[in-house]
């Protein structure tokens, strides 16, 4: 009677549990729903610019994306990524809803009419933001000194408001602070000290209470205090000397080793792959204009997010090196491209972090994060729990056998949209240079991304941002460099319908003139018999388009996106309507 009682606990237990489990994941994204629900319910908003699009009516999935000024972790997800509002002629004070936010990264309330004070727990709402502009608005009071907690700020932006007090001196310490501004307030006292920034006077203007370095020495103390001050650190000073004296007399040099053994091991020290690794900052001006791109992260938090890059977090090996599986101290799962130690890789390195980190796409790979410190080169990026199209089409047939047809056009269609947006975008133009299926990475409902954008060119037009200047960028592109982006997604929509691997598809191997070819006898296998043969004959047509020897011959990737969504729509398998070329 006893063991059935305590079985029917156990059990219960796990059931409370289980359920407590799926109610947290399903809180985790209506918490962000929440949060802008309380931003607009707290504020006051005269000019109507959140009524526009600020409607919860919708509930999709997703649909949280789409309100004015807000950007997600992913678009078809209900998880905010960062808020910008800045000069939309908002009143009130601070949103504390902010809190259920908890996947923001950048805020950016400026030049609006936000008053009152800033949370004095800070940190409890924007824990890991990593840009804050508060700046232009009529915010008083004093700068939090939990502001310190927000270890991951690399931009703070308060100036223009009445604050007063003085600045926590500790926010000196913050070590990815690069942008610190509270000119035109009424604040205090001593300029805190930036370890790793140098802040200009500038950024500290029209306070008349500031003093230090950058501004004028602080006059605290007359000749008298100077004298006493002086005298003091003297026999302090001699003090010291003469224990010294003392303990060299009888402990020796041994000691002294002893000693600065003891200052050493005070310095943020980590053992990876053998060598002590202290805690370092690179402030060369190319990463620090890097750092306006993405986030900079240290390769300590990095080697521990791996486990010290084990062989049991890392998921993949490309041509530049190891992919390691992580989970960062924000709950994000991101991957890890470790590159390879040499310094030919350079190139690529900046040449992924300009380009990626500057496009937004629905289906390029999100870039988060990069790394380099001394021979160290890593980017981080969010993590795709399917892979890499490849692995899908060569693996298994077991494997394959899950990509079914509707599937394997909706990548098709999502690549060819990616790449004619890249072609045509409206400010830029970018051809990749290096499309694959090893390259197109599928997240968790087989969206297709982009990635490895280390070999792309971009062409300089009118409104080129400012961003990519770190890279070479030719004045124009000629059609023929951007149809061999064309030729090789010929390549690709070949190696979704044949499963052959891409050595075996080059125009020189195939006869495209040839009945034998433009026939379901060269289909995958897995896709004969589905009802779809039209469809295929269709999209072998267009492949063989896209592989014609003279570029010239070849259609735009605009063509080939407004062919392919056309074919696909005709037959249901996609809900694209038109090809979108805008920023998104």
């Amino acid at each position: 009677m006893c063991s059935c009682n305590i079985v029917y606990l156990v059990s219960f237990f796990l059931v409370l549990l289980l359920c407590s489990f799926f109610s947290l994941r399903c809180n985790a994204v209506q918490s962000d729903i929440d949060c802008l629900k309380s931003i607009k319910d707290s504020l006051a908003d005269p000019l109507g610019s959140l009524g526009y699009t600020w409607r919860f009516d919708n509930q999709t999935e997703g649909f949280i994306c789409k309100f004015a000024g807000v950007t997600c972790w992913h678009p078809d997800e209900n998880k905010v990524l960062s808020i910008s509002l800045p000069g939309m002629g908002l009143k009130g004070e601070f949103p504390r809803g902010l809190q259920n936010c908890s996947s923001l990264t950048s805020l950016d309330l400026s030049s609006n009419k936000l008053d009152g004070t800033i949370p004095s727990n800070i940190s409890k709402y924007i824990g890991y933001v990593v840009n804050l502009d508060l700046s232009n608005n009529q915010f008083s009071g004093e700068i939090p000194a939990d502001i310190v907690n927000c270890s991951f700020l690399n931009r703070i932006k308060l100036e223009n408001n009445t604050l007063e007090g003085t600045i926590p001196p500790d926010i000196g310490l913050l070590g990815r602070i690069k942008t610190f501004n509270v000119s035109n307030n009424m604040l205090t006292g001593q300029v805190p000290n930036f370890i790793n920034a140098t802040v200009p006077a500038e950024s500290f203007a029209n306070n008349p209470g500031l003093c230090g370095r950058p501004l004028e020495v602080c006059v605290t103390e007359n000749v008298g205090n100077r004298r006493t001050l002086f005298v003091s650190g003297f026999m302090t000073g001699w003090s010291l000397f003469t224990l010294l004296g003392i303990y060299l007399f009888f402990f020796g040099l041994l000691g002294v080793k002893k000693m600065l053994l003891l200052i050493k091991n005070r310095t943020k020290v980590m053992v990876i792959d053998g060598d002590e690794w202290p805690e370092e900052v690179n402030n060369d001006p190319k990463i620090l204009e890097l750092e306006k791109i993405v986030t900079r992260m240290s390769f300590m938090e990095l080697s521990k997010a791996t486990s010290n890059f084990s062989q049991e977090n890392e998921i993949g090996k490309g041509m530049l090196g190891k992919v390691y599986k992580a989970l960062v101290p924000n709950g994000w799962t991101v991957a890890i491209k470790r590159l390879q130690c040499l310094e030919d890789l350079e190139e690529e390195f900046v040449s992924e972090i300009t380009t990626l980190g500057s496009l937004r796409h629905p289906n390029l790979v999100p870039l988060i994060g990069f790394c380099s410190e001394r021979d160290e080169r890593l980017l981080v990026y969010k993590y795709m729990p399917n892979g890499n199209l490849h692995e899908w089409l060569h693996s298994s047939d077991d494997k394959a056998r899950l990509l079914d047809f509707p599937l394997r056009v909706k990548i098709a269609v999502g690549v060819a949209k990616a790449l004619a947006w890249l072609h045509d975008g409206g400010n830029f133009h970018v051809v990749h240079s290096n499309i694959s299926t090893q390259c197109i990475l599928l997240d968790e409902n087989f969206d297709p991304k982009l990635s490895n954008f280390w070999e792309a060119t971009l062409a300089k037009t009118n409104d080129t941002d400012s961003n990519l200047s770190l890279l070479p960028i030719v004045e124009s592109l000629d059609f023929t460099t951007y149809k061999k982006d064309v030729y090789r997604f010929g390549v690709v929509l070949l190696e979704l319908l044949t499963r052959k691997e891409s050595y075996q598809l080059s125009c020189s191997s195939l006869n495209f003139s040839s009945s034998s070819f433009a026939s379901p006898l060269d289909v995958d296998e897995l896709l004969l018999g589905q009802g779809f043969d039209d469809m295929v004959m269709k999209l072998l047509e267009l492949a063989s388009n896209c592989m014609k020897f003279i570029p010239d011959q070849r259609p735009t990737m605009q063509q080939v996106y407004q062919t392919i969504a056309a074919i696909a729509r005709v037959h249901n398998q996609t809900e694209d309507s038109e090809i979108q070329l805008h920023m998104d």
